[in-house]
């Protein structure tokens, strides 16, 4: 088990160190110079407000690779607090206990008998970088920064979740001392814990082989009932309470409504029925948003062609609509506000914009600009996100977004164009309007790039979804080659220069699309792609429930498990083939990649295979992202062309 014994870095030998390393890296391999700006990952992220609002905590990602926290005073002088350790842990999240002491979530992977685990720790630390400590050192326990109620009244405590080896309880930390005192002891089963947001534990919800139950208390109770139960192998049921209402006794709860997901309002005390609190009759709502010193719920998010907010407080939506109108086009979330809700901080972004960061004084009527998310690509002209849909072959409304490149317009008829398509992951995921790195970077390099919600996405509602991505690939694919049709026949796409890039379940998409229309592609790359469903379904056997998950996920239908399997098929491909993987993924394993280059190697045919060290499915690192876009943008070159310039 990995073990994270804290001390005080010696921040800048280690990143000289490291730099030194990173960048002689770089100079051993070709780089193309729009790799660099793109390949970065976010300059930082996980901004937060002091409680007071004078201070601003941050992760960086350092130069070095590896991400750094750090505070940002009233006097602009940014200071780091705490560094990852290098091939270890990673600094997720930090958040602030208190004026004066942060607590920050570390995140590594654990191998254990060749199966990979994510692992968690807690470190508290002052915001001088002193007095740090990891706060639970449980050898054999995977995740250990689960906080249930950060108890703002109490500044030296907070509620976290205590694992056993049964189930969780909740005991009640020193953020100072590391010492312990039980609150609820720990259940078997149990698997989550939500309390009130005023100190009182008021849910848990437990699994047992047979039942998934939530049970509940009344705040002036101390007896547990059972509040909703449904059958373990029942894995399309959805409901997921996620807090309260000001009145303590209102519970907020994820739950189907006609057929797409809504937030409703339940009365505990059984006095009134369920309200609707928001739903929408075309898409699924996407995320709750909660601020303030009490987690309070502020608005609902859902994606329609554009991202949106409903409001629940009036005066969060009057700062937003007040943005709003100074930045036309623009997304605005605010991120977090001071204690006494005077200070927000607010992030504003686009399609062309990645986002910068704000603090606002209400008091003084002042909007002080903070931070770039992605400062190299201030320079840079950036291509428009066009929310677009075509008709699949059955005659249905593909709901899309094309990227074209700065200089052209969505209306190119006539452009004939390197295209590429490139298929979200999920399955039950989804596109939306907003920056992306990936297809910015394409479009930057001329290629139009076309991203559908195919059928077997999330956010559509049930409908849309229907079997899913796996068992209906052959639905799904249909779409996604409908949309490259869809581009030959505007007069966008050449019909000779297509290539299809897929990440995950994309990546998965975007083989098995080459091989049911060879003719239409002339490369494919997959990153950290599915390449088997039998394999992803045996991969969930290292873990509880997995193969279960999987088996409902994917089914055991041969149409799925022989034809829907790119490694099977591995004698069928055609053109040229590109695949990367990190080593430590834990949502695909590697050796999806690594078994497919080796059945296509075998079956004589053009592909190569990059593997990068020490990192997970996101490649959240620089440097691989930076040599990963380098070599995507060597290769479609060799296959297509580019129309860079242009």
């Amino acid at each position: 088990m990995i073990e994270l014994a804290y001390r005080q870095l010696a921040l800048v030998l280690i990143t000289i160190l490291s730099l030194s390393i990173f960048n002689a890296a770089l100079a051993n391999r070709e780089v193309d110079s729009l790799a660099v700006p793109f390949g970065k990952v976010p300059d930082l992220w996980n901004v937060r407000l002091s409680p007071d609002g004078s201070k601003i905590s941050y992760v960086h990602m350092a130069e070095a690779g590896f991400p750094v926290a750090y505070i940002l005073s009233s006097n602009g002088e940014p200071a780091p607090v705490i560094a990852s350790m290098p091939g270890k842990f990673d600094v997720r999240w930090c958040q602030w206990a208190n004026n004066e002491r942060l607590l920050c979530g570390f995140y590594g992977i654990d191998n254990k008998r060749g199966a990979l685990f994510p692992v968690t720790r807690l470190v508290s630390v002052n915001i001088d970088g002193s007095d740090g400590r990891v706060l639970l050192k449980y050898e054999n326990t995977q995740f250990q920064d689960d906080i249930v109620d950060w108890l703002p009244e109490d500044s030296q405590h907070v509620l976290i979740e205590m694992p056993s080896r049964r189930g969780t309880g909740v005991s009640k930390l020193n953020i100072y001392t590391g010492q312990t005192s039980v609150v609820e002891r720990d259940r078997i089963g149990a698997g989550k814990w939500i309390s009130d947001g005023h100190g009182l534990v008021r849910l848990r919800y437990s699994v047992s082989s047979q039942k998934r139950t939530w049970f509940f208390r009344l705040a002036d109770s101390e007896s547990w009932s059972v509040l909703h139960e449904t059958l373990t192998e029942d894995v399309d049921s959805v409901y997921y309470p996620i807090g309260f209402g000001q009145d303590r006794n209102t519970l907020f709860v994820y739950k189907m409504r006609n057929g797409r997901l809504a937030l409703v309002s339940e009365d505990l005390r059984r006095q009134r029925e369920e309200q609707v609190v928001f739903s929408h009759p075309a898409v699924d709502i996407s995320h709750v948003k909660k601020i303030g010193r009490f987690n309070r719920f502020v608005a609902v998010g859902y994606a329609t062609d554009k991202l949106h907010l409903h409001y629940i407080d009036k005066d969060i939506e009057t700062i937003s609509q007040k943005i709003s109108q100074a930045m036309p086009g623009k997304s605005v979330t605010v991120i977090d506000e001071s204690w006494d809700q005077r200070f927000y901080l607010v992030l504003i972004s686009s399609d062309r914009d990645p986002g910068t960061y704000y603090r606002i004084d209400l008091q003084e009527n002042q909007m002080q600009e903070i931070f770039s998310r992605r400062p190299d690509l201030n320079d840079y002209e950036l291509a428009v996100m066009d929310p677009v849909s075509y008709r699949a072959r059955d005659d249905v409304e593909i709901p899309s977004y094309l990227t074209m490149p700065a200089k052209a317009t969505a209306t190119a008829t006539g452009k004939a164009l390197p295209a590429v398509i490139m298929p979200h992951g999920g399955p039950e995921s989804r596109d939306v309007w907003d920056f992306n790195w990936m297809s910015q970077f394409l479009a930057a390099k001329g290629y139009a790039v076309l991203q559908s919600n195919f059928r077997g996405s999330g956010g559509y509602g049930d409908e849309w979804v229907g079997e899913g991505g796996f068992r209906q690939w052959r639905l799904a694919i249909n779409d996604i080659n409908d949309g490259a049709n869809w581009l030959i026949d505007e007069g966008i796409a050449d019909p000779e220069r297509i290539c299809v890039i897929g990440w995950s379940y994309g990546g998965y998409a975007a083989l098995l699309s080459t091989l049911e229309a060879p003719d239409l592609y002339q490369c494919t790359v997959s990153i950290a792609g599915v390449t088997d469903p039998w394999t992803l379904i045996m991969d969930g056997r290292n873990y509880v429930g997995g193969k279960t998950s999987a088996m409902k996920l994917i089914g055991s239908e041969e149409e799925t498990i022989q034809q829907g399997s790119p490694l099977k098929r591995a004698k069928e491909f055609q053109g040229p083939i590109m695949l990367f993987h990190g080593d430590r993924d834990i949502n695909v394993a590697v050796r999806h990649s690594k078994k497919m280059h080796k059945a296509l190697r075998k079956a004589d045919k053009n592909t190569e295979l990059f593997l990068y060290e020490d990192t997970a499915h996101s490649i959240w690192r620089d440097n691989y992202r930076i040599d990963m876009l380098s070599k995507i943008g060597q290769f479609l070159e060799a296959n297509i062309g580019s129309n860079q310039g242009n």
